[in-house]
């Protein structure tokens, strides 16, 4: 079973950012939003992208078309030599579904969403043990709770995403700098294992490195 860990900040707060240090030869970025990364690229490239010669790159980043995109994206995994998959942003997963589908009526397509959602979290339990899986999304308040945005209050009836995960992290800004924050209180769903940095270390800078660094040392991967 791969080590979840969802990354949850409102826009602008950073997630993306996070990565900036990360070593692109041993991670894969499944794009749900296609935007430019927020610091100097240095080796992610595109999966896909057609080259000047006619030959097609074979890239780390992937952009996500819709769910079943995703899906498939983590079944092949295992066998890619990667062990670090990074899913930006993945309530747009979501959203998108839901706009292809505005004009459908009752319930049923909430549900189906919902399942979509559950179905791309249980595939990437599923990876091997060795794999770290990063789930980036956005933040709302729903019932008094700073939690990951879904597509209003019937879907986070239907699917609570904090639960599947062991590792929940919120950035907040704190003295002009962005954190991940590791130790949260009722308000939200923040949520890591004490003995990974010690009990009285409560926040870390936003970097997805040294916090992966951190899991393969805990894991003892």
């Amino acid at each position: 079973m791969a080590m979840m860990t969802l990354v949850l900040a409102d826009s602008g707060y950073g997630k993306t950012y996070s990565l900036r240090n990360v070593n692109p030869e041993g991670a894969i970025l499944a794009r749900c939003i296609r935007k430019a990364l927020p610091f100097r690229n240095n080796g992610w490239k595109l999966h896909g992208k057609r080259l000047p010669d006619g030959s097609v790159q074979k890239g780390n980043v992937v952009d996500i078309r819709d769910a079943r995109h995703l899906f498939s994206v983590i079944q092949n995994l295992a066998n890619s030599g990667r062990r670090m998959l990074i899913i930006d942003d993945f309530q747009a997963i979501m959203q998108h579904e839901n706009m292809n589908r505005a004009y459908e009526t009752g319930y049923t397509k909430f549900t189906e969403m919902a399942e979509h959602a559950w179905r791309i979290i249980e595939a990437a339990t599923q990876l091997p043990e060795d794999f770290r899986v990063y789930f980036l999304a956005h933040t709302e308040e729903s019932e008094g709770k700073v939690r990951m945005k879904t597509v209003g209050k019937m879907l986070n009836e239907k699917l609570t995403p904090e639960g599947y995960f062991p590792i929940v992290l919120r950035i907040v800004k704190r003295d002009g700098k962005h954190l991940f924050l590791l130790k949260g209180d009722d308000n939200d769903t923040v949520k890591c294992p004490p003995d990974l940095f010690g009990h009285g270390v409560v926040d870390m800078d936003n970097d997805l490195a040294a916090f992966d660094s951190a899991i393969a040392e805990f894991s003892d991967l």
